[in-house]
């Protein structure tokens, strides 16, 4: 039969089995990668498979393996540019595994993140990453629980039952403040996401700590929280600037909200260093690149995204392995030119 006619046709297992002058059991275990096949099998089956153009039937070798070589990844949002690190690395990690990562959006949720999971379930994923909006949520600890997949938790602490990879978003903003602290600012101006996600209760932990170890009551009324838009740290920023005796530096610890605080301090004709001296949360390209340049915390997201999907992976094969693993990464403070002492 010539090839082309071959190729026009559905081509079975037992065509790939009878081109290469195997058994169907030897060409299934071949297709399933089994250690037991040499390599003369192995390369006969697969020149076969390449002459006829054999497709695998990804769908049904799962459900014979009861397995769907599917990995979910559910955020926030797909608007923090940054956080595209961390999947483009974890994404690299479960490929070489044989996996495909899917992507969702949570939108800060607890009914979104709920029928996620429910859906994850029903489609048989074989492991879930996931931010959560709160940890604390019954319904959402609940969900969590309900199913077989194992999940792990990106950059969220307080479930301890379950997986999780962070950053040390205390010892940053403890950073962060200190040295605000110490270039003499006394009215440091906060905007942080929701205090009831991890990242922001840490953030707002380390920057009370840092004001008490140096003898300083933070002035509540410079405390804005919730910003989890660039919207809202326009408002926020606005907001603190038009008070009677406004902040003389502004620590933007709300994750990939630099933007809209810059663009509140320029409407306001306030010069960022000068006028006032801004400390971002989180390093960026804008950071970097603003005049003058941002004074940022940095972590190492491409590590964090390697660690969650090893972690994961090491989960899903049933590792024996200790119930809910922690790893943290650490968090550094980039000074720049936006700090100065506080003007006299």
């Amino acid at each position: 039969m010539p090839l082309q006619t071959r190729r026009s046709q559905t081509v079975k297992v037992r065509d790939v089995a009878r081109e290469a002058g195997v058994a169907v059991g030897t060409v299934s275990r071949v297709l399933n990668d089994h250690p037991t096949v040499t390599r003369e099998l192995r390369e006969r089956v697969e020149k076969a498979v390449a002459d006829l153009g054999y497709e695998l039937d990804v769908t049904a070798q799962s459900m014979r393996a009861g397995r769907s070589r599917l990995v979910a990844c559910a955020i926030r949002d797909f608007d923090i540019p940054r956080f595209a690190i961390f999947i483009k690395e974890a994404e690299a990690v479960l490929r070489e595994a044989g996996y495909t990562l899917l992507l969702a959006s949570t939108t800060n949720r607890p009914d979104v993140e709920i029928a996620l999971l429910r859906a994850f379930r029903k489609r048989r994923v074989d492991g879930v990453m996931m931010t959560l909006s709160d940890e604390q949520h019954r319904d959402v600890r609940q969900a969590l629980s309900e199913g077989s997949m194992p999940v792990l938790l990106i950059d969220r602490g307080s479930i301890e039952a379950l997986d999780r990879v962070t950053a040390d978003h205390r010892r940053g903003a403890g950073l962060a403040t200190s040295h605000l602290l110490g270039l003499g600012h006394r009215r440091i101006g906060m905007l942080v996401g929701d205090i009831k996600a991890f990242p922001s209760r840490s953030r707002l932990e380390g920057f009370r700590e840092a004001n008490v170890a140096a003898g300083i009551t933070p002035d509540p009324r410079l405390l804005r929280d919730n910003v989890l838009s660039s919207e809202d740290a326009y408002r926020a920023a606005a907001s603190l600037m038009g008070i009677e005796n406004p902040p003389t530096a502004l620590f933007v610890a709300a994750m990939d909200m630099l933007g809209g605080c810059l663009r509140a301090l320029r409407t306001m004709n306030i010069a960022v260093g000068d006028g006032i001296s801004v400390v971002a949360g989180s390093d960026s390209d804008l950071a970097e690149l603003h005049t003058p340049p941002i004074t940022a915390i940095a972590w190492d997201l491409a590590a964090m995204g390697r660690h969650a999907a090893t972690m994961l992976l090491e989960r899903m094969r049933g590792d024996e392995i200790e119930r809910g693993r922690g790893l943290t990464v650490p968090t550094e403070l980039i000074i720049r030119a936006s700090s100065r002492p506080v003007a006299n």
